[in-house]
């Protein structure tokens, strides 16, 4: 489960994985958002990283407010074991899809961070997405194990 209060989400998490050409998987539709489980499970050290769509031709996005998060928002996630993750807003960034910093994003540095990445910035409508990305980041504030938790079997609740 992913919580952010200060924009109002509150949604299960899927999990996503690579495509064949080695690109990582969105979530299959603009209201669900993913958890990339080749990477570190939220609250482990690394770069744990979620993704969500800004929106579709249906409208406004899991993310569409993303982009608004400040510095020292707070972002919750509860894993299936019953541990909840508590991680603080640092920087909101935006990075043009050519320029996109994948090391920086997935990359880990012997800290407990979380990612949460959209799409953002102009739409180009010829070829039917935005020209850049959206990124926040933020780093472990606190966790709350469950009573009796098995944390070596952690991933995010679904």
């Amino acid at each position: 489960m992913l919580r952010i209060p200060s924009i109002g989400v509150s949604v299960s998490l899927g999990t996503l994985g690579e495509n064949s050409d080695g690109t990582v998987q969105v979530p299959s539709t603009s209201q669900q958002a993913g958890w990339f489980d080749l990477g570190p499970t939220p609250g482990q050290v690394g770069s744990a990283v979620i993704l969500g769509h800004v929106d579709s031709y249906q409208g406004p996005g899991v993310f569409f407010n993303l982009r608004t998060l400040a510095r020292g928002d707070q972002i919750d996630v509860g894993l299936v074991d019953g541990t909840a993750a508590q991680f603080t807003v640092n920087a909101v960034v935006s990075y043009s899809k050519e320029q996109f910093p994948a090391q920086q994003v997935y990359g880990s540095y012997g800290v407990s961070a979380l990612q949460l990445v959209t799409c953002g910035g102009v739409f180009d409508h010829q070829t039917g997405s935005y020209l850049s990305n959206i990124v926040v980041y933020s780093t472990l504030t606190s966790v709350t194990p469950a009573p009796s938790a098995d944390t070596t079997t952690s991933q995010p609740a679904g």
